[in-house]
């Protein structure tokens, strides 16, 4: 699974986890890809920073709030969290 931060053409920026690079290809080409505050269906991959661990393991899930946070529900993670 990959998730993408994506920013449709007003500039509003939202997640959307794909299962492949090509997954998201095939859904941009066929507009089945809309941002949930306008519904606008031309959106491209926005700029994001890395999730970098330091070198601890417990650092690794620092982003993730361990199957506890507002947006665990859909996260792939949350099963193995």
């Amino acid at each position: 699974m990959i998730h993408y931060s994506l920013q449709c053409t007003k500039g509003h920026v939202f997640g959307e986890w794909f299962a492949s690079m090509a997954d998201y290809d095939e859904r941009v080409e066929a507009s089945d890809l809309a941002c949930p505050e306008c519904g606008d269906v031309h959106v491209e991959k926005a700029l994001m920073a890395p999730n970098l661990a330091s070198g601890s393991t417990g650092d690794a899930m620092t982003a993730c709030e361990g199957g506890e946070g507002p947006s665990c529900a859909t996260c792939p993670m949350a099963e193995s969290a």
